[in-house]
Parts: structure tokens; C-alpha cells; sequence
């Protein structure tokens, strides 16, 4: 059997604002065959569309709900809220330079200085170092 699209969703739907039910569930209520799977099916998990691990998660989902699998579908990562993850970002955005090889205006570039002498010896510090900013 061949199945051919007749409606694609605009590319910019994504972004478009969204309510509680403007997208079908992952396994609707009642089903016993079917699943909507990708980004756009309705998952309870607190992840974001337009990522990989959305439409990964939700193709779990269904599959652990239509063959009762005992197993749940893993959390989404807090990375966006963990400062480890954020500071090792800015380390590689700026193309893996410390802070003090950064370019930046004088006024910033002191202000690093100082605030270098501030945190030396905390915790603060220990995570530069780890995230190789220092």
C-alpha cells in the first residue's frame, strides 16, 4: 500500500503558538493500533519540539504504550539549567578560548580581572577550571 501526503505542515508551524490539545496525543485515548509519533503529537514530557530526542521520545512512547511495556520512557535532560552545561558552551562558542584570551572591550576585559581575584578559591572558580574558561 503506497500512502502519499496531500498536506504538509507549514515550516514555520513549529513556532507557532500553541494551546493544551491542538495536537493529537502520542497514543490517543482508546487506541489499540495507533500512534502519532514526531513533533507533531501531543507528549506529556516536559521536552521541547524541533529536536531529535522529541520525536525519539515520543516513537517510545507510543511503542511502551501499545505493547504495555513495563519500562519508562527516560526524563528529559535539565541541561538548559545546569551552569556546567552553559559555561562549557561558552567555552566552545568562543572557539575554546579562555576568558583572558577573549577578545572584548577594555572595560569588560577589567572587569574579568577583578572579578578573577573575587572568586579565587570558591566554587565558582573550580567550575571555570572545569569548563577550561580559566
Amino acid at each position: 500500500m503506497n500512502t502519499v501526503p496531500v498536506y504538509m505542515p507549514y515550516i514555520t508551524s513549529y513556532f507557532m503558538p500553541r494551546h493544551d490539545g491542538d495536537r493529537p496525543a502520542v497514543v490517543p485515548e482508546g487506541s489499540k493500533n495507533l500512534a502519532f509519533i514526531g513533533n507533531f503529537a501531543e507528549s506529556p514530557t516536559r521536552d521541547t519540539v524541533f529536536t531529535t530526542e522529541y520525536s525519539v521520545r515520543t516513537a517510545m512512547e507510543s511503542v511502551y504504550t501499545l505493547l504495555n511495556v513495563d519500562r519508562g520512557v527516560p526524563e528529559v535532560w535539565s541541561s538548559v539549567y545546569d551552569i556546567r552545561e552553559l559555561l562549557r558552551a561558552m567555552y566552545y562558542m568562543s572557539d575554546k578560548k579562555k576568558l583572558a584570551d577573549q577578545e572584548m572591550p577594555l572595560p569588560k576585559k577589567l572587569a574579568v580581572k577583578a572579578g578573577m581575584k573575587k572568586i579565587k578559591g570558591t566554587w565558582i572558580e573550580e567550575l571555570l577550571e572545569e569548563a577550561n574558561l580559566i
